[in-house]
């Protein structure tokens, strides 16, 4: 008897073996068996991390300007690794980025949702972030383009 039950011992094993993650002392992510790591940025991010950009405006392909009254409560910090956090007036959250030379995008958002006050442009700034598919730098100042050439979201150098 105890000789059929190797075979399916070790299947069973072989199964298991196949499931571990590919680093045995790699931490596993929530709700995820053997997770790739977050995407990388390419090298060209340094422009990137390294300070808080603050949404000056976002003007569109028709000419209409839409601009925050405090700038300061819309913003990005770019992290190395491919991490960027929000802020977006009164709620906060954060991304993931994908940088490939001049092609940028935004993976899904995971934002708080407090309601802000009247004359937030929170909805705005989100909704343009999830259109973006370009970076470059004009001066000090970080444009991220929107798809289908639909216009610019620019942003200044905020001091920490």
């Amino acid at each position: 008897m105890r000789l059929r039950l190797v075979p399916p011992l070790a299947a069973l094993a072989l199964a298991l073996a196949a499931c571990s993650p590919v680093d045995p002392g790699a931490p596993l992510m929530p709700g995820s068996v053997n997770a790739p790591p977050p995407p990388m940025a390419a090298a060209g991010d340094s422009q990137l991390t390294g300070g808080v950009w603050a949404w000056k405006e976002t003007v569109m392909s028709d000419g209409r300007r839409i601009k925050p009254d405090a700038p300061e409560r819309y913003t990005l910090v770019f992290q190395p690794g491919g991490m960027v956090t929000v802020r977006a007036d009164c709620n906060r959250g954060s991304a993931s980025y994908l940088l490939n030379g001049a092609a940028l995008s935004f993976g899904p958002m995971a934002l708080t949702r407090a309601m802000c006050p009247t004359g937030s442009m929170d909805t705005e700034f989100t909704k343009g972030l999830g259109a973006v598919s370009g970076q470059s730098f004009k001066g000090n100042e970080l444009v991220l383009t929107l798809r289908s050439d639909a216009g610019s979201m620019y942003f200044t150098p905020q001091r920490q």
